[in-house]
């Protein structure tokens, strides 16, 4: 063990060692002491190498130390401060098979005996990536049971990257931005050439790919969307931007160009071209190892609105390199009014058809959700003279709409004895950058039935005008607001109500410009009956795909589970809350099997038990849910991010498939009733595919 050897450590250790001598006892754990013996050496590492650190512990307590007992021993991970233990270390991204987030390692040896002593070893793997530099790893032995300390003695040690990685580079590299003007044809005036530069031998391939697929990380790795959930980087050679030479030689235009010789140089060009105007596009090179022509990721995607970027796999692709950005725009700008928005409509309506601050306008700018497609349109009416004047106008504003999806059901919300509540449910759109939504509602009459001919927006929504709907403006009142961030479900549930018909919107208000938008009108009849019986069943549960082990449920599982809402009327659909839970019960004590209601040969036998396990939206999962067969949020996709909480521990470690679905929280229809597991017709998921 490496020692301190500055002077203010050494007075800081001698003062500890004096209290030691006045009465305070070294170690924390009443019976239990140790005496550090020797350890290996430090270790000098290069990104994605491993190394095995050791070091020797004497039990000099009373007490024997056993793994797999309240004496177990561990080497804990302690901060730089050489105080604080059982904390997660700053070099967590070395851990390879760590006992724990907080401690390396227990004692080799699984009875250590008074007087005896045994080796703690654990291993570090140096990531691809890691910047040069000495990394230390402290620590000391606690009681695992407790956490309590045994006997501090500040042991440390040192792992020196020394050796940087494989150079592979681009130039104009990932932070530059750069643009060109269309050609008409390609090749053309447009053309582009990067420079590749690497030490490494063999073959590159090289592609274009749309800027906003992906991001450069801290560490200088590279992530990317996966908005289809294939474990791939979207939109490898979908870009409108060609490949048209290679090394100062023309090759065929195409996005993807696979397999060229790295020269004895190291040194390469590719030139891009497009005819395509309004492109945003990167260069990509990478080794592709496994042949592919794809990169492929290190985990499959939970969300498809590309939220959240995936690593790139490095084992099947190698390095890799990400180009500046390239912007091709279309010819200059001439006097008059042009770039109309997709539809050819040069006649855009403005904001407000009035000028308006420049924060305002930025204030009402909504990029792209995909970076691509569903952000604000702007008309530019450009003077290209130098005493011009020039306008630019928001054709449509997009990040303050009320949703077009809202759906009603009456329901018992309150656990009362009829059904005289109303459930509101709504998507956020996507590209909202509000997310304060007022629900809003009208009485019909107390011996009205609502219907569309008395309650309709009489145009499509979202709209920016009410004028023209039934009822009118003036009868709605704000009952409430919900906060829904955006492509999310939003509910809000309006108790009590008195029998009658009633007309129910959502509505979202413009901050800077006042603007009100309007969701579709939505009727329902309160006529205070009984609330309908259970009948939300699931038709289908299937593990759609494997992230771990193939026979265990583990984190990068996928599955989908479709339900069905039967004598719901007009009203059905399904409502998953936040922290929705699935509970599951596996297959140790012998395979389920579908047979009407599942089965399990001759269940619990011989001291077997089978391992209960939760699954929790939002802390070990992500549950996304989409519409199917007109139902809303039918479609639960579950994909599991953390371990499933162990409820049960059976005879086998984990959750082992096929898994039974046998409870659920959280998970009810529009009308309150709660998932009818028993009666559904697929309670099985698990091996993948099944």
């Amino acid at each position: 063990m490496r020692r301190i050897s500055t002077a203010i450590t050494a007075a800081a250790l001698a003062l500890s060692m004096t209290l030691g001598l006045t009465g305070q006892p070294a170690q924390a754990a009443v019976g239990f002491d140790s005496s550090y013996q020797f350890e290996s050496a430090f270790l000098v590492l290069k990104p994605g190498d491993t190394g095995t650190f050791a070091v020797f512990f004497a039990n000099t307590g009373s007490t024997a130390w056993v793994v797999g007992s309240p004496t177990q021993v561990n080497l804990a991970i302690c901060a730089p401060d050489k105080v604080t233990c059982n904390t997660t270390s700053p070099n967590a991204a070395f851990a390879s098979a760590w006992l724990s987030t907080t401690a390396y390692a227990t004692s080799t040896k699984s009875v250590v005996s008074p007087g005896d002593f045994s080796p703690f070893s654990y291993t570090v793997k140096v990531p691809a990536f890691q910047q040069l530099g000495t990394y230390r790893f402290n620590g000391d032995l606690v009681l695992g049971s407790t956490g309590e300390r045994i006997h501090p003695e500040g042991y440390y040690q040192d792992a020196t990257i020394s050796t940087p990685p494989v150079a592979l580079g681009i130039t104009p590299a990932y932070s530059v931005a750069e643009d060109n003007e269309v050609s008409t044809t390609v090749p053309g005036n447009g053309q582009h050439t990067y420079t590749v530069t690497t030490s490494l031998s063999g073959t590159m391939t090289f592609a274009t790919i749309e800027g906003a697929n992906v991001v450069q990380n801290s560490d200088g790795t590279y992530s990317f969307c996966d908005k289809n959930q294939d474990k791939k980087a979207d939109g490898v050679g979908a870009s409108g931007v060609l490949i048209t030479g290679f090394n100062g030689t023309s090759v065929p235009p195409s996005t993807v160009l696979i397999n060229q010789a790295i020269p004895s140089s190291g040194t390469m060009t590719v030139t891009i071209d497009s005819a395509t105007k309004n492109q945003r596009a990167r260069l990509v090179a990478w080794q592709d190892k496994n042949q592919n022509s794809q990169i492929d990721l290190t985990t499959q995607s939970s969300d498809n609105t590309c939220n959240t970027f995936q690593a790139y796999d490095v084992a099947n692709d190698g390095l890799l390199a990400v180009s500046g950005l390239k912007y091709y725009f279309p010819a200059k700008g001439q006097f008059g009014a042009q770039f109309p928005d997709g539809s050819g409509n040069s006649q855009c309506v403005q904001i407000n058809n009035t000028q308006v601050t420049l924060d305002v306008f930025k204030a009402n700018l909504t990029p792209a959700p995909d970076g691509i497609s569903g952000g604000s349109t702007v008309k530019t009416n450009y003077d290209p003279n130098p005493s011009g004047f020039s306008n630019f106008n928001i054709c449509q504003s997009v990040g303050f709409q009320a949703p077009s999806n809202v759906s009603a059901a009456v329901g018992n919300f309150d656990n009362g004895s009829v059904a005289e509540d109303v459930r509101i449910t709504f998507t956020a759109p996507s590209a909202n950058q509000n997310q304060a939504y007022n629900i809003q509602r009208a009485s019909l009459g107390s011996t009205t039935t609502a219907s569309s001919a008395n309650c309709n927006l009489n145009s499509a929504a979202p709209a920016t005008t009410d004028s023209s709907g039934t009822p009118a403006g003036t009868s709605f009142a704000t009952i409430g607001s919900v906060t829904v961030q955006p492509n999310q479900s939003g509910t809000f549930t309006n108790f009590d109500l008195a029998n009658g018909g009633y007309c129910y919107r959502v509505t979202v208000q413009n901050p800077s410009l006042g603007l009100v938008s309007f969701s579709n009108y939505v009727p329902v009849t309160v006529t205070g009956m009984a609330p309908p019986p259970t009948n939300l069943t699931s038709t289908s549960s299937v593990l759609t795909s494997s992230g771990g082990f193939a026979n265990t449920l583990d984190p990068g599982d996928k599955i989908e589970i479709i339900f069905n809402d039967a004598g719901c009327g007009s009203a059905c659909g399904v409502s998953v809350a936040a922290n929705a839970t699935i509970r599951v019960t596996d297959s140790d004590c012998g395979t389920w099997t579908n047979n009407g209601a599942p089965t399990q040969g001759a269940g619990c036998t011989g001291g077997n038990t089978n391992t209960v396990a939760d699954i929790v939206c939002g802390t070990n999962a992500t549950c996304t849910t989409t519409a199917f067969n007109n139902q809303p949020n039918a479609d639960l996709i579950i994909t599991i991010t953390s371990a499933p909480t162990i409820v049960s521990a059976g005879t086998v470690a984990n959750a082992q498939f096929p898994v039974r679905i046998t409870d659920s929280q959280g998970i009810t229809d529009l009308s309150g009733n709660v998932w009818n597991v028993s009666g559904s017709g697929d309670q099985l998921f698990g091996p993948q595919g099944q």
